[in-house]
């Protein structure tokens, strides 16, 4: 903050306010409760293997402040928790490990941080007031029991919560890519493709990549970091979770140049018709211009004009005119000035699969 000492907890005032929610569990205990008294966490965190402390609002600086006490985490981070407009990132302090990731909800398109303290036996989350975020997957995993996530430790369980935050982009991906290829499908009678939802579309895609984006550097960080609490073996999940951030960079950089081919195409038709309203309408003066001509000879007020006072001038004077409008006619007809030509859908390319709905799927690996 501005003018702040660094570390200072800021609280927006329009903030949620805080409610704290512990699963404290073990492969055959669970324990799952929402806490008034914060104290109670201690016996939690000696009796159970894992702890993870889920704190939904950033309302309550002294719920925040009493946290980072208890679980000893740093001022600077928790100052970075509360200022919800970080990017994705992965940095040490100490024996704790803080993570940012942003999840994504829509329509419409949101995105909201959730920060992360990983330390040996305990995680600490906190994240803003979206409703239905993307971790109940990992809440009901929890609760089932029976899982890998109930025998492992709180590496694990901070890959099951950065793994359904990326899980949670495939959703919104596959639903952007079904609009796209309804716009590349559209009939063309039907007025082509629709400039409010293209670009709709391009700034959702925008978004989806500014918010991915980070995630590729977070993940490789935590690749990289030798940290007490992330053992090896959840490193080779980390990875997984990884080429999965890949996968849809991929999807959106491919609809996002779709988008934009999409949209050139639009373009071009327009142009196309105002070019066959402009050949029409040429076609349509040019048949005239001789007529008028003649018209005009003919109008002129000169006493002594050769075919003035002639019987068979009026009828002499159409048919020129009809003559020298039909030889044009016949002669825009065979140019093929009158026809004019249509653009041909092209079939869709093996190439626009890799984003097609399908391809955004994936196979959930079993528990």
């Amino acid at each position: 903050m501005h003018g702040l000492p660094p570390g200072t907890i800021q609280i927006d005032p329009h903030a949620t306010p805080s409610t704290v929610r512990v699963f404290a569990y073990g492969p055959q205990q669970l324990e799952e409760k929402t806490l008034d008294n914060l104290d109670s966490l201690k016996p939690l965190l000696e009796k159970f293997p894992v702890t993870w402390v889920d704190v939904m609002g950033l309302g309550n600086a002294e719920v925040i402040q009493k946290l980072g006490q208890i679980f000893g985490l740093h001022p600077l981070a928790l100052e970075d928790s509360v200022n919800t407009h970080q990017r994705a990132k992965a940095e040490e302090y100490g024996e704790i490990l803080f993570i940012t990731a942003r999840m994504i909800s829509g329509p419409p398109l949101v995105t909201e941080q959730l920060s992360l303290f990983l330390g040996k036996r305990f995680i600490v989350t906190f994240q803003g007031d979206i409703d239905g975020d993307s971790l109940e997957s990992v809440r009901q995993r929890i609760r089932k029991g029976g899982t890998r996530l109930r025998t492992a430790g709180a590496d694990y369980l901070l890959y099951e919560l950065l793994d359904a935050v990326v899980d949670g982009y495939f959703p919104v991906m596959e639903r952007l890519v079904e609009e796209l290829d309804h716009l590349d499908t559209e009939d063309e009678t039907q007025h082509g493709w629709s400039l409010d939802a293209g670009h709709r579309i391009r700034s959702e895609l925008m978004v989806m990549k500014r918010a991915i984006w980070p995630h590729r550097d977070m993940l490789q960080s935590l690749l990289r970091i030798e940290h007490a609490s992330l053992s090896a073996e959840t490193r080779i999940f980390l990875r997984d979770c990884a080429d999965h951030v890949f996968q849809i960079i991929d999807i959106v950089e491919v609809s996002r140049e779709t988008c934009s081919e999409i949209r050139d195409l639009h373009y071009s038709r327009l142009s196309y018709r105002t070019n066959e309203i402009m050949r029409t309408l040429t076609v349509l003066s040019t048949l005239f211009l001789p007529m008028t001509f003649i018209a005009g000879v003919y109008g002129m007020n000169f006493d002594r004009m050769p075919e003035l006072h002639w019987e068979w001038g009026y009828p002499f004077s159409w048919a020129v005119m009809l003559l020298t409008g039909g030889s044009f006619l016949m002669f825009s007809w065979r140019r093929g000035y009158l026809t004019p030509d249509r653009i041909q859908k092209q079939p869709p390319s093996p190439a626009s699969d890799q984003h097609s709905p399908e391809a955004t799927s994936r196979d959930r690996r079993p528990l």
